[in-house]
């Protein structure tokens, strides 16, 4: 008689029941994974004036020029006048997503009312290139839970 609890195939189906997928998510979203997304998020889209939805945020105007050198007139936005917002910025993960955000404060304003959340978006590019990340350490992940190579 066969045993097929204790078999190879029996011991993987009881390692399967211990695979959950937001631990999964959870491991590969780990601190270098959230740096790399706002590296994505800042370099590829934001200093580039670039929105989540692939649209240019807005381009300075020549009156802007007189009154800051550095922002030429005709180029994108970037919102990184001081490199506040930018550093405010984070990733936070729930059960079946992540976000992006931060302190949209600028003065009186709010960066996030003004342009909307699609700021701190990510383009089918800049997710692509998330997927490139997070799918191996999420391959890892159930690879080790499962103890397979």
């Amino acid at each position: 008689m066969i045993d097929l609890l204790n078999s190879d195939l029996g011991m993987l189906c009881k390692r399967v029941k211990l695979l959950k997928e937001i631990f999964a998510w959870i491991e590969a979203i780990d601190t270098d994974t959230k740096n790399r997304i706002l590296d994505i998020l800042k370099t590829d889209q934001l200093q580039k004036g670039i929105d989540g939805d692939g649209d240019v945020i807005g381009l300075y105007s020549i009156y802007t020029e007189m009154i800051n050198p550095n922002k030429v007139a005709g180029t994108p936005y970037t919102l990184e006048d001081t490199g506040y917002f930018y550093r405010s910025l984070f990733i936070g993960v729930n059960t079946d997503y992540l976000f992006i955000d931060g302190d949209g404060k600028k003065g009186k304003e709010n960066l996030f009312n003004k342009y909307t959340d699609s700021i701190v978006g990510l383009t089918q590019e800049s997710k692509d290139k998330l997927a490139e990340i997070l799918v191996p350490k999420y391959q890892n992940h159930v690879r080790k839970t499962l103890q397979i190579n």
